[in-house]
This record gives structure tokens, C-alpha cells and sequence, in this order.
């Protein structure tokens, strides 16, 4: 490539960084949530947290510099994000040649979806769909060499280890694509090549080792949280399940210490795992009834008379949480006395006075205008994808841009999974993945638009010449 051509694309994607970051800079800080503290902490002290994995206080720890600034951390990922977008305009829109359509897209799908409110955040819930971008470039062959397809999955094992959820989420997504291909015969026709998924799968699958062992070298235990059984638990009790649990178990022959409030458990899993005076807390605390609550879920999992009961709930969370894709959960004013306040004071204290001027934690912040408009946005994308995929205007699209379709769709579904079924129905966890439906939408009306318009225009021509009946 020629320096010039290099210094063209560089100034691009900076370009699209820079509106991927819009957020932030329009509240005047980077976006924290009450986590935020944590991650912050995790960069400060190299300890390994023990509800989530220390890999994003590395991250902000070595992109912010060694503590130069925070703002380089949102930067950093709002740049990776902005290059994957390029890519995918680049390798599913072959009619925008120009890199001012593709950033215009990449601007459009900001604007439409409220995007930057999550690459804008000190959080590393937007390497959720970071990684997911990056599985279905390679899956689908789509990288230009390979130091490219080795970055590629480099971004997919680290984006995974960001988040306890992501790692379920992309070994759901890579088994679930490997199902498919089977069933389509996809390796059969040499579309996917079985190789390239064996190695992806791989990779996914290594993260279940490598967070682990990461954890273990910076003096944790080997494992992925210390604190899995105590969320477990906290989305039984708002679930219902524990409540018949221990309806049913509670007696002379157990002494459960939930078993005294068996008549007052808290309505919802954050109170379970936050409020000082829950069950769990008033016992000592997560590590303190960590044997107990393991006994537990053992029990209950393999209880087939809790089955239906499971079921029932991961059905109706998952459908639940497949909405909840509203912006400002989590951004509320954390001023002094917050983590987030304790931390950033600690971590970058000559930002401290940007951080309390910040629109956030002015109370300032409005999302209801974005969110009907996310909410509108999300709607026309499915019509839109609806009216391609079960018309035949899907013989005219590319097999790779279905795939697509279906890679980024089992991303969205996964995450709606793991996280309502297995955690919180929150808007903050689909939120962050969900804006991938508008853009995939958004790739296949770029590239095919006048074959719609074409469609639309032969269907109300054919609507006008049916006869009508005269009575």
C-alpha cells in the first residue's frame, strides 16, 4: 500500500473513531456506570475482581497509557470498532467505493442506533459486539491476509475474555453457526470452509482456559469468577425457582441459610447480590455461602421436577431481554462518595474536575428522544430484513451477506440468552449488541436497495392492475 493510500485510510478511520466517540465527547467525559470503579480498580492494583474478569482493567490500564488519560481507553476501542464497520461496508457493499460512503453508513448506523453511548462508556460491554464482528469476518474468510485473520481472532479470544457472558455467548454462536452449516451443507459446498471453523472454535473455546490462567498468573484462583454461584442464586431467587425450592427443602432434615427468609426474598437479583440487607449478605457474604448455594444449584439442576419451571423462565427472559435495548441504563450521576468517583480520582485525578463537569454527572443527560428513535430504528430493520429474506429478493442477495444475517442474529440471541436467563434483564446487556440488527439491515438496503425499490415498485404496479369486483 502507498504511504499516501495508507495516510488516506488512516485519516478515515480515524475519522469514524471520532464519531464512534461522539458520545463521549458531546457529555464532556467518558460515560461511567457504577462498575466502571471496578474495572478502574482492577487497572490500579493488577487484582483480580472477583464478580468479573480482570482482562478490561489490563485494557484500560495499557491504551490509557499507563494513567495518561481515560480518554485514550474510549478511543481506542471506538477505533477498533470503527475499522470493523469499515470492513464489513467494504466487504458487503462493493458499490460504495468511495471511504466518504462507508463512514457516511458507519455515521448513519451511530445516528440511528445511539451506538457511541456504548463505545463511549469506560466498560467493556461494547467488546461484545466487537467480537462478534470480528468472528463473522473470519468465519466467512473474509480477511485480506493472514496477519489480518490472525488479528482477527486475536480480537475474538481477547473481546471474549473482556466479560464473564461473552464467553458462553460466542461458544453458543460458534456451535450454533456449525449446526447450520451442517444442516445447509454449507462445508459440504465449500461456502464455509469446516477448517476455518475448527480453528475458530478453537480459539472460542480456549478463552474457558486462558481467563482462567490469566487470573491465576496475577494471583486469583483458576477459574472465570469467583462469584458465578452467587449470580446463579441471585437469578433463581428473582426467577421464582428458589422460592419452591425452598418450599420444598426447608424442614428439620436442612438448616439452608435462606430458609429463615424463604417468605422474604428480595423481588429481584440485584437486591439479592447489592443490598446490604439481603439473605445473602446478612450471612457473611458471597464467599462465605459459596459451598452452601453450589449445593444448591447442584440440587436444583439436576431436579428434573425444576425443568418446566427453568424453561418457562429462560423463555420468557430471553424474549424479554430481546427488547430491552433502551439507552441510559446505568448512567446515573456518581459524584463523591461513588466508586466511580473514588476511582477515577485515584486512577487520573487531574481529570477529576472534566469528570464532575461531565453533562452526566451534571444530571443532564436525556435519552428519551434517542430511544424512540433506537426503538423505531430496530422496528424498520426488521421489516426491512423481513422483506428480503422471505421474498424472493433472496435470490438476488449474496450467500456470504445472509450469512452474515444469520451469525450477527445468533450473537443478538445468545447474549438475550445468557444474560436475561442466566443474569439481569437490563437494558445496559442487550443494549450493547442489539444496534447490530439495524446495521446488518442497514448493509443489505446499501447494497441492494434499487432491487427493493424495484420489487416494491413491480408489487404496487401488480396491486393496480388486479381487476375489482363491480357489484
Amino acid at each position: 500500500m502507498r504511504p499516501s493510500n495508507f495516510s488516506t485510510k488512516l485519516l478515515w478511520l480515524l475519522l469514524g473513531g471520532l464519531v464512534l466517540v461522539s458520545a463521549g465527547l458531546y457529555n464532556g467525559y467518558p460515560l461511567v456506570t457504577p462498575d466502571t470503579g471496578t474495572y478502574v480498580q482492577s487497572a490500579l492494583s493488577f487484582n483480580v475482581p472477583d464478580d468479573r474478569p480482570v482482562t478490561y482493567g489490563l485494557f484500560i490500564l495499557y491504551t490509557s497509557l499507563f494513567k495518561k488519560t481515560l480518554w485514550f481507553v474510549i478511543f481506542a476501542q471506538s477505533v477498533l470498532l470503527a475499522w470493523l464497520m469499515l470492513r464489513y461496508v467494504e466487504e458487503f457493499v462493493p458499490r460504495f467505493t468511495s471511504a466518504f460512503w462507508r463512514v457516511a453508513l458507519l455515521a448513519l448506523t451511530a445516528w440511528a442506533t445511539g451506538i457511541s453511548w456504548y463505545s463511549s462508556q469506560l466498560m467493556p460491554d461494547i467488546f461484545t459486539s466487537i467480537g462478534l464482528l470480528a468472528l463473522g469476518l473470519v468465519l466467512l474468510g473474509r480477511s485480506r491476509s493472514k496477519p489480518e485473520t490472525g488479528f482477527l481472532l486475536f480480537v475474538v479470544l481477547a473481546s471474549e475474555m473482556m466479560h464473564n457472558s461473552n464467553l458462553l455467548i460466542y461458544t453458543m454462536v460458534v456451535l450454533g453457526f456449525g449446526i447450520v452449516a451442517g444442516v445447509k451443507k454449507l462445508f459440504k459446498q465449500q461456502i464455509v470452509r469446516r477448517v476455518t471453523w475448527l480453528i475458530v472454535t478453537t480459539v472460542v473455546l480456549s478463552g474457558w482456559v486462558v481467563l482462567p490462567a490469566l487470573h491465576k498468573s496475577l494471583g486469583g484462583d483458576f477459574a472465570v469468577s469467583r462469584s458465578s454461584h452467587a449470580f446463579l442464586m441471585a437469578r433463581l431467587v428473582e426467577s421464582g425457582v428458589m422460592d419452591k425450592f425452598l418450599k420444598d427443602n426447608c424442614g428439620p432434615a436442612n438448616s439452608y441459610s435462606l430458609c429463615p427468609y424463604r417468605d422474604n426474598l428480595p423481588n429481584d437479583a440485584i437486591a439479592f447480590l447489592w443490598d446490604g440487607n439481603s439473605p445473602m449478605n446478612k450471612a457473611g457474604g458471597w464467599d462465605v455461602v459459596r459451598d452452601e448455594y453450589k449445593l444448591i444449584i447442584q440440587d436444583i439442576l439436576t431436579s428434573p421436577s425444576y425443568y418446566p419451571y427453568l424453561i418457562s423462565d429462560g423463555i420468557q427472559s430471553t424474549l424479554r431481554q430481546l427488547t430491552h435495548i433502551g439507552h441510559g441504563d446505568g448512567l446515573q450521576v456518581s459524584r463523591e462518595g461513588t466508586t466511580p468517583y473514588d476511582r477515577i480520582r485515584d486512577f487520573a485525578p487531574f481529570e477529576l474536575k472534566k469528570y464532575m463537569n461531565s453533562l452526566q454527572n451534571r444530571g443532564q443527560l436525556n435519552f428519551a428522544t434517542l430511544n424512540e428513535r433506537t426503538y423505531g430504528t430496530h422496528l424498520w430493520a426488521l421489516v426491512a430484513l423481513g422483506l428480503v429474506l422471505a421474498t424472493p429478493l433472496r435470490k438476488r442477495i449474496s450467500l456470504d451477506l445472509l450469512i452474515v444475517v444469520v451469525v450477527l442474529g445468533l450473537g443478538i440471541v445468545s447474549n438475550a440468552f445468557v444474560t436475561g436467563a442466566l443474569a439481569n434483564v437490563l437494558d445496559r446487556l442487550q443494549g450493547r449488541v442489539s444496534w447490530l440488527l439495524p446495521f446488518v439491515a442497514l448493509l443489505v438496503v446499501a447494497e441492494h436497495g434499487p432491487a427493493v425499490l424495484q420489487y416494491l415498485h413491480h408489487l404496487a404496479t401488480s396491486a393496480q392492475r388486479e381487476p375489482t369486483d363491480v357489484a
